[in-house]
């Protein structure tokens, strides 16, 4: 089970689509699992990681992926090359993700973009690499053509992704 889980106010109706979307791509269910208020403190733009650390009280079960939703900017990746936006942060196999909105008036105006940003990081938690195909989420987010892509996976990255959450159910 996907878990969005938002941070911010999001019309219902863009969760519900937002919702299928994600359940298109990985074929589990997905649910908007309420809105949790951010902890005290952290200051903005957020650290992603310090968002995944701070959040808690999520009702999820073992194999559950929880991907949180904000509205917000997160803070900006230092690479060796320099500083790189952030639109979405996961670790890698692990349970917890985070996207932004920012930039966008609304989810449906920035569906495409913040679509393809869900699936790849859900990607990552199911531990998929980044992919050689444009066409796919997976895709590395940094490159020009990234927010204009389709959130969809190649078939390689989508069989990996479901051999992932078979061997997640087993």
């Amino acid at each position: 089970m996907i878990r969005v889980v938002t941070l911010d106010s999001y019309d219902d109706k863009q969760l519900a689509k937002f919702s299928r979307t994600l359940y298109t791509a990985f074929g589990v269910g997905s649910e908007h699992s309420g809105q949790f208020e951010l902890p005290a403190g952290l200051p903005e733009p957020l650290d992603a990681e310090k968002v995944l650390d701070a959040v808690k009280g999520i009702r999820a079960y073992k194999d559950d992926k929880v991907l949180y939703l904000t509205s917000r900017k997160l803070k900006d990746r230092e690479l060796p090359s320099g500083t790189a936006p952030t639109n979405g942060f996961a670790r890698f196999g692990k349970d917890k993700a985070i996207i932004t909105s920012h930039g966008y008036k609304d989810l449906e105006v920035g569906y495409k973009p913040v679509a393809r940003h869900a699936l790849h990081q859900l990607g990552h938690l199911w531990e998929l690499h980044h992919c050689l195909d444009p066409r796919c989420s997976m895709y590395p987010p940094w490159t020009p053509s990234f927010a204009a892509g389709e959130a969809t996976f190649c078939t390689f990255c989508r069989e990996k992704s479901e051999q992932k959450i078979r061997l997640a159910k087993s």
